[in-house]
């Protein structure tokens, strides 16, 4: 695969910056993480850019289309061509004098050097050139926006994985909680102070506690192994994520403060740029299938010998490098009168063609327009939706200490207090999810404007490793 550091663009020079120390020194030992390594957010990136099969496909598609452009320059070069070709002939002679057949068998050699180029073919073979290098160009940014999507897709299931884990920190308390709990009330059921059926209840809440739990974890290591399948490697790997800061994540975004960022998005993105260059690559298809309406001038060269064993008299010296060599040069004119409409029904198709590409760019800016547009409503309602979760956190939690003040003193129900509780978890869980959802809105926010930058920032933060 291409490295990163070979595409002309800065932002793609920038991510090799950022990572190029961390392959150096950090490439063997962490190539496949093992035993309870820790992967933080960048070595996570770096090592998708690097394994990923489906990134690696697409940087094949880059190699071939170099070979093409590199193909269509070859084809302004003339050809040389050696040819050779020998025989034995069996045959018969009859003799004049006196009428007898004899065999008469001899071998023969032929051989020519010839060489072609062409003058003039209607340009057709420039608009070939162009087209291919508008191809090329449009693959290296269809790769770059393939990069940009697997950095999204990393990030984000990264930071799946420190959601899951911090939920289960929720559970283990909740678990803790109502372990104590249950304690409490076996104490007030053996001293007659609350019925059997409150032991009952909370012993079912704690056993349904203990299975969230497991829930929690069970989704942990599903989220750690779609981030492992996501990285390009084999999901059969104990690991543990390094969480940096959340606080340096979402002081890195920035705020998203535009309007209307979707023309800014347009210009950025550089699937937009790759199918805008697959129209103009169409154009030159235009201008190569019209060559064939103009004439085509070539301009050739031969040498060539040959010798036979029936001139017994002249040796082989004499006759093929001598007597029988000739060399010819000229130039052959064809001028295109009626080829069955063929021309006609390529040029006709390459049009097409054109029409299709210049559709497809106006069904990908809408897309832009409806995925930016998207992007913006959700990070601005992720913002909103964490205030709102902090709030409930607060309220759930006041409410579940005065339940449980009164359920001590015998004021409130069993079902009261369970209720509080998992309102009280609920909202812990939702605390947890609000925040990392709105790093995930930055980022979705960030990558459907093709804004490298802001992701840039995020992965550089990253890099400041919490407990």
């Amino acid at each position: 695969m291409h490295t990163i550091l070979k595409r002309p663009f800065r932002a793609i020079l920038q991510l090799a910056v950022l990572f190029l120390p961390l392959l150096v020194v950090q490439g063997e030992a962490f190539a496949t993480p093992s035993g309870e390594d820790i992967l933080s957010l960048d070595q996570a990136v770096a090592i998708a850019l690097k394994a990923n099969p489906g990134l690696k496909q697409q940087a094949n598609l880059v190699e071939s289309a170099e070979l093409s452009a590199l193909q269509r320059q070859a084809d302004f070069y003339p050809d040389l061509e050696f040819t050779a070709t020998g025989s034995q002939r069996f045959d018969q002679a009859v003799d004049q004098a006196t009428g007898q057949a004899e065999d008469r068998n001899f071998e023969t050699l032929n051989a020519a050097l010839s060489s072609t180029v062409n003058l003039f073919n209607g340009f057709g073979d420039v608009a070939a050139l162009k087209g291919a290098k508008l191809e090329r160009a449009a693959e290296r940014d269809s790769l770059s926006r393939s990069e940009q999507e697997l950095v999204f897709e990393t990030i984000s299931m990264f930071i799946e994985v420190l959601t899951n884990r911090e939920l289960i920190g929720v559970e283990e308390k909740n678990l803790v909680e109502n372990r104590s709990q249950l304690e409490r009330i076996e104490a007030f059921y053996e001293a007659g102070n609350r019925p059997i059926s409150d032991l009952f209840q909370q012993q079912a809440e704690t056993s349904q506690t203990e299975l969230d739990l497991l829930v929690a974890r069970r989704n942990l290591e599903v989220a750690k192994l779609q981030l492992m399948q996501t990285m390009g490697l084999a999901p059969t790997v104990n690991y543990r994520v390094a969480a940096p800061e959340i606080e340096s994540w979402e002081l890195a975004q920035g705020d998203y403060d535009q309007e209307n960022p979707a023309p800014q998005a347009q210009a950025n993105r550089p699937d937009v740029k790759a199918q805008q260059q697959l129209i103009e690559a169409a154009t030159e298809q235009v201008h190569q299938a019209q060559a064939g309406y103009w004439p085509q001038i070539d301009l050739f060269a031969n040498l060539a010998s040959d010798y036979s064993s029936l001139d017994d008299e002249m040796h082989f010296s004499d006759q093929f490098m001598d007597d029988n060599t000739n060399a010819t040069i000229g130039i052959a004119l064809s001028i295109p009168i009626f080829d069955r409409f063929l021309t006609r029904n390529e040029v006709a198709q390459a049009r097409i063609q054109q029409r299709d590409e210049q559709l497809e760019l106006e069904q990908l800016n809408l897309q832009v327009d409806l995925e930016v547009g998207q992007a913006l409503q959700d990070y601005r309602t992720a913002q909103k939706q964490v205030g709102v979760a902090e709030n409930m956190l607060i309220y759930a939690r006041q409410a579940l200490e005065a339940l449980e003040e009164r359920y001590r003193v015998g004021t409130s129900t069993l079902v009261e207090l369970t209720q509080a509780r998992a309102q009280y978890v609920a909202a812990a869980s939702d605390l947890i999810r609000a925040r990392y959802n709105r790093l995930t809105q930055g980022i979705a926010l960030a990558f459907y404007q093709g804004d490298w930058d802001r992701m840039l920032s995020v992965l550089s933060a990253g890099k400041k490793e919490g407990k």
